[in-house]
């Protein structure tokens, strides 16, 4: 056997075995687990076979191209696959600590309610792993990236009927939006520099990009400065550093597994990947350097004054993802990669073991008490150790920054719109949106001053429907409606470009337009039942209705660009028509985009999450 074909067994595999967990029902712990284990072990053997196969090779790199699902001129979506010392590292260790993971949680989530659900998590993030690290190209990379952060959002809350986890998987979900665009973002602006869609065996740096653009010196900054974002918000670098120990009110084994070991390291792995984008460039190794040397120092800071355990390794883990961006930043890829599997392995097992640790520690405190000494605050240096004491404790005040400065004036802003009732947002969206269209149809008719201006127009427009479902507290059904009348602008506003096509945007809105009549189909079950649709708190309504919940689910991923629906291709088609000097336009685009994801796993997580206001089902405390 070839080891192409061992590569398509390695993604292949876990497709299959998540098909297997979705068909047995909750109660049937034995197969759900065998099911699971079964996938890592043929996984793991065949990683060793191509372990052994890519030696004899003389450590060569492998790249598959499989099927081409889309092309246009700048973009072709294909199944391809790309395979070299890198990934295969992180192959096996991800196989690895998945298996380990695997066995520890049988015991672990025994008859919990959300057995079923926790293992089909565990194996769509692996599959999404292996997808993400075999990917040949930035599109495929991307379906990998999504797949890691939606499972995130599911894991982190997957204790459901408790208000905190469900609240800082909102949370954590909303940065990895900004990653997932930042992402996306890089692709657009490698499609214009490079003219084509870039595989990773065929990459050479920003040597051979367009002749009209190779004198724009800010594309050498512009381009690795996306994956950065990327990188930092996955990785938790500073200043995106405080949602990973909000991470962690899942359960112990799936952080042990997601903010321990694997999909926090993503980062590291993406800079990597992508490192022929800024090798040549020396200010951008300093940028990298410089980014690693504060997170260590921060959050070596936090670290050594936090109460709880898995804050502790949290932040251990990220000055320690500090240092392998250093490292990066050196050119000492393969000492990353060593680091990363020995940090990987030491935060795996100090997280599987913390609830013990910390019943020992307990322990130990009441049989072996001693007083703590007297704190001087005399002298300079107590001074300034106590104000390092006291930022530590207050994470040096990342969450209360990133409230301030983002998510207070987008609330400002969108309660500026808060005349956009259900029936206003028809009756103020529905002409102008049909002008536009007549106008998309009917280009030559329109003056040339009229059309330079129109794309910013339209965009602006959604961005005010969608600011106004940010803040949208009332109903349910009027937030998704926003959102809807969102996407149907951000459509207009490619439409005006001459290279258009309208199949294009036919292929973006045909995802768009089943998911918000699944979306609009859920909310009106739940508001003719009598249930509170509002979105005032979170509601609960998994509890009775599971099966809604789950198709409101994939309505909501739908509606995000989640690769489910054609939309996915769609959204990075209709990017590649924004023009390299429609930079108002792009940032305009990329604001829509982010707020498109918050607000819609806003909605998910108020309406089926969190405690349910029935008296006869449970109920848990906020600080639970």
């Amino acid at each position: 056997m070839n080891i192409e074909t061992l590569i398509f067994i390695l993604v292949v595999t876990p497709i299959v075995s998540l098909l297997i967990g979705f068909c047995l029902p909750n109660q049937s712990e034995g197969p759900i687990f065998k099911s699971a284990i079964f996938g890592i072990i043929v996984n793991f053997l065949v990683a060793l076979a191509i372990l052994v196969l890519w030696i004899k090779g003389g450590f060569e790199s492998v790249f598959l191209k499989g099927p081409v699902l889309y092309h246009a001129k700048e973009t072709e979506f294909s199944v391809s696959f790309f395979l070299d010392g890198y990934g295969l590292a992180y192959i096996l260790l991800s196989t690895f600590l998945t298996g380990v993971v695997v066995l520890f949680s049988k015991s672990y989530i025994h008859r919990e309610k959300g057995f079923k659900r926790f293992f089909n998590n565990l194996k769509f993030f692996y599959l999404g792993l292996m997808v993400l690290v075999l990917a040949g190209n930035l599109e495929m990379l991307f379906v990998g990236w999504e797949i890691l952060g939606v499972t995130s959002f599911f894991l982190i809350s997957f204790y459901r009927e408790r208000y905190l986890p469900v609240k800082n998987a909102v949370k954590v979900v909303s940065l990895y939006r900004v990653a997932d665009i930042s992402l996306l973002l890089g692709i657009w602006v490698c499609h214009h520099y490079f003219g084509h869609s870039i595989n990773f065996a065929e990459l050479d740096g920003l040597n051979n990009a367009q002749p009209h653009i190779m004198a724009h010196g800010f594309y050498e900054f512009f381009i690795p400065a996306t994956f950065l974002l990327a990188a930092m918000v996955k990785s938790a670098q500073f200043p995106f550093s405080s949602w990973l120990p909000r991470a962690m009110e899942g359960p112990t084994t799936s952080s042990a597994i997601f903010y321990g070991s694997l999909s926090v390291h993503v980062g590291v792995f993406l800079l990597i990947r992508t490192a022929p984008f800024w090798e040549a460039n020396l200010v951008f190794h300093f940028i990298i350097g410089g980014v690693g040397l504060l997170t260590c120092v921060v959050a070596t800071l936090i670290g050594r004054v936090q109460s709880t355990i898995k804050t502790q390794i949290a932040y251990s883990s990220i000055a320690q993802i500090g240092l392998m961006f250093i490292e990066v930043s050196l050119g000492w890829y393969w000492i990353a990669i060593i680091h990363f599997i020995c940090n990987a392995l030491l935060r795996s097992h100090q997280l599987l073991v913390s609830p013990s640790v910390l019943n020992y520690r307990i322990h130990n405190q009441f049989f072996h008490f001693s007083k703590p000494g007297p704190h001087g605050t005399a002298g300079l240096w107590n001074k300034i150790r106590l104000s390092l004491y006291t930022l530590g404790i207050q994470e040096f005040n990342l969450d209360s920054f990133m409230f301030r400065f983002l998510w207070r004036p987008l609330k400002r802003t969108g309660k500026l719109f808060d005349f956009l009732g259900i029936r206003n947002t028809y009756v103020l969206a529905l002409p102008p949106f049909l002008m536009g269209l007549w106008a998309a149809y009917n280009r030559l008719l329109i003056p040339d001053w009229l059309l330079r201006y129109l794309p910013e127009a339209f965009a602006l427009a959604g961005l005010v429907f969608i600011l106004k479902a940010f803040v949208e507290r009332r109903s349910a059904l009027n937030a998704w409606v926003l959102i809807v009348v969102n996407q149907l602008y951000q459509s207009l506003a490619f439409s005006f470009n001459e290279e258009f096509a309208f199949s294009q945007v036919y292929l973006y809105l045909s995802g768009i337009s089943v998911s918000a009549l699944i979306g609009i189909w859920a909310i009106n079950r739940l508001r003719n039942n009598g249930e509170n649709v509002s979105l005032s708190k979170f509601n609960g309504h998994v509890y009775v209705y599971p099966r809604v919940a789950f198709i409101f689910m994939f309505a909501c991923l739908g509606l995000a660009g989640f690769p489910v629906t054609p939309t996915f291709i769609g959204e990075d088609l209709m990017l590649g028509h924004i023009h390299e000097n429609q930079f108002p336009l792009l940032i305009l685009i990329v604001a829509n985009l982010i707020m498109d994801g918050l607000v819609i796993f806003r909605i998910y997580s108020r309406l089926f999450l969190g405690p349910h206001e029935k008296g006869y089902h449970e109920v848990s405390y906020r600080s639970s």
